[in-house]
């Protein structure tokens, strides 16, 4: 009952070779959760893929919340990393549990 409701991979113009995942978490449940790992894959421009980052809970969040993911909550990811030689055009995200 966890969804990926939005996201979006952009070029960081303040910062050359830096990109910046956003996301947004949605527990649907009427109970609190775990938060999910994520997996983000970077493609080319035929979708194919070029790298893939497992990025946990602790990677996206700036704490990590006693309770867990609230029930019927978002949570927002704002995660920059460096990928300036993966030359990706595109990218897929998944959430999962381990």
């Amino acid at each position: 009952m966890v969804s990926i409701e939005h996201s979006d991979l952009q070029a960081d113009p303040a910062r050359p070779g830096v990109m910046v995942l956003t996301a947004t978490l949605r527990n649907r449940a009427p109970f609190p959760q775990d938060f999910p790992a994520l997996e983000l894959t970077l493609t080319n421009r035929l979708d194919q893929p070029l790298a893939r980052r497992v990025i946990e809970p602790r990677d996206y969040l700036a704490r990590l919340a006693p309770e867990g993911f609230g029930a019927s909550s978002e949570s927002q990811v704002r995660l920059p990393m460096n990928a300036a030689s993966v030359g990706a055009s595109g990218y897929r995200l998944y959430l999962f549990y381990p």
